[in-house]
């Protein structure tokens, strides 16, 4: 009975590699290459048929060294004892666990490509905890090792004090559960403090049924999880999961909780490595509360899916191209609130040619978002001539970092306007970005991806402010006169206390000939 079950589990397997809509790497643009070659994928077949044979032959295949060997990969070692965290709150205090989560240094981006098991990774802390907040939080940071220099609590916009009680322990103070914030010390990104406080969740669902997959707290090792129409997966507070998740042609579906879904047990290698939530064909989508760490690939990747909701989404991710949320086809999704570091872009709107459907009625609120590498919001590449990205909003965000240079990924905010997409009214409002090292602002261009675009109109750009050494000039590039950037306004744009004008646009600005309908206000 134990052979027939691991065999029928490997035959799901193999056909999701092999026929389903989403291959072990099931988005050919997942490591920035052209499309897979028909040789490729015959070959992700043959792989897919070695695994069903392997799957089905006795345990011995899987030799305990080998197990030990995986268990020992930096990234599957996630403590953090850097760091000590206690919170007090109506004269009561407690410790509050700290948990590592592996980053990325984008001058190691060579090591980084390379790298599936985390060794040229760094270890971050973050410590999560819920309170009703019914009066301020403060919490106590102690970091072990020397004494410290300087210390600083982001996002700056909020304006939180911090106070040092000895050499090695700072506090400050929280009034509400939406101040989520890094705690950096003497300047260092690499290794800092995610402080992540949450409302308890008094709705949740905390027992399993037909209708929910429940996870208490402790440590789960669940591999692949699949919801059904009508399910609700429910991961509470104090639950570490270690799997992945996928839901296809389903509605009324949610993914919730307090806890953690994390990716660092699943394969990451380049050629078998899974999207770590992947949706696709899904109505009444709701996500909310969970934090997601190590995606093996894109993070949240929903694809051709309506009436979408993420809200109150945390995320650590360190892999190549682990992108936050893809976005893929998709008609109304209201994102908002969430907290992300990635690697790679934190969200991307995409249209893509195996997929069906615009890309419209999207809005991205209220976020706080890191990018060690690539952008914290794009448009544009993987799209398709029949599709159109349209009616986008990007809003009331803060960006605490953004560092690639290399064109065409370039500008922390970007439309590649590649593939022959077609993109209009995309809208970018009240966004502060604290000091990026190295992003230029914005890119607006005509690149290739795989190929150029068609279109690009109706952009407007308000009420940005920037603060940080003197950034790069973005991109706002046209490709000819057939295909300009037709209908684009910045207003409201300070760069370091200087307001953006026609007078000085060049400064902060490389533009071509072929933009169309400039405002500067």
């Amino acid at each position: 009975m134990r052979k027939r079950r691991i065999a029928f589990y490997a035959k799901k397997e193999y056909l999701h590699l092999a026929c389903g809509p989403a291959p072990p790497n099931p988005h050919p643009a997942m490591n920035r290459h052209p499309r897979k070659t028909a040789a490729r994928l015959i070959a992700t077949a043959v792989a897919g048929l070695a695994m069903l044979f392997a799957a089905a032959a006795p345990s011995a295949a899987a030799p305990a060294d080998k197990r030990k060997q995986e268990a020992a990969m930096p990234r599957n070692d996630l403590r953090n004892d850097r760091y000590r965290v206690r919170i007090a709150t109506d004269g009561a205090t407690r410790r509050i666990k700290v948990h590592g989560a592996l980053v990325s240094d984008i001058s190691l981006r060579e090591a980084n490509n390379a790298d599936t098991t985390g060794a040229a990774r760094t270890l971050m802390g973050f410590a999560m905890f819920t309170d009703d907040f019914s009066s301020p939080v403060t919490v106590r940071v102690k970091r072990r090792g020397r004494p410290f220099d300087s210390v600083e609590v982001r996002p700056s916009a909020y304006a939180i004090p911090c106070r040092r009680i000895s050499p090695r322990k700072v506090e400050f103070t929280l009034d509400k559960p939406t101040q989520k914030v890094s705690v950096e010390f003497d300047g260092d990104r690499a290794r800092n403090l995610f402080v992540v406080p949450d409302l308890p969740d008094t709705a949740a669902r905390r027992a399993p049924s037909p209708d929910t997959i429940y996870f208490g707290r402790g440590e789960h090792h669940a591999g692949l999880i699949e919801l059904r129409s009508g399910q609700t997966l429910y991961i509470d507070e104090g639950a570490t999961v270690y799997g992945t998740v996928r839901s296809y042609d389903t509605h009324d579906i949610a993914i919730a909780g307090r806890g953690i879904l994390c990716g660092s047990r699943a394969p990451h290698h380049l050629d078998t490595r899974r999207v770590m939530v992947d949706l696709v064909g899904c109505r009444n989508v709701s996500i909310s509360g969970i934090m997601l760490r190590d995606s093996p690939s894109w993070t949240l990747c929903i694809q051709r899916s309506e009436n979408v909701r993420i809200d109150n989404v945390k995320q650590i991710c360190w892999m190549r191209n682990s992108d936050g949320v893809d976005l893929c086809n998709c008609r109304d999704v209201m994102m908002e609130n969430c907290f992300m570091r990635n690697y790679d872009d934190n969200i991307s709107l995409k249209n893509e040619p195996w997929n069906t459907g615009d890309t419209r009625g999207i809005t991205i609120r209220r976020c706080v978002l890191w990018a060690d590498c690539a952008h914290n919001f794009l448009v544009g590449p993987e799209s398709d001539p029949r599709f159109r990205t349209d009616n986008v909003e990007f809003a009331d965000c803060i960006l605490l970092e953004g560092r690639e240079t290399l064109y065409p990924y370039k500008g922390a905010m970007a439309m590649m306007i590649s593939d022959e997409g077609r993109f209009s009214d995309i809208r970018i409002r009240r966004i502060t970005i604290e000091r990026p090292r190295g992003a230029s602002l914005f890119s607006f261009d005509y690149c290739k991806f795989n190929s150029r675009g068609r279109e690009a109109r109706d952009i407007v750009v308000e009420d940005v402010i920037y603060t940080g050494d003197t950034p790069p000039r973005s991109l706002l590039h046209g490709m000819d006169a057939l295909h300009p950037i037709d209908g684009i306004t910045f207003r409201n744009i300070t760069i370091n206390g200087v307001r953006l004008t026609r007078q000085n646009f060049g400064d902060y600005f490389d533009m071509n000939e072929h933009v169309r309908r400039l405002n500067v206000e």
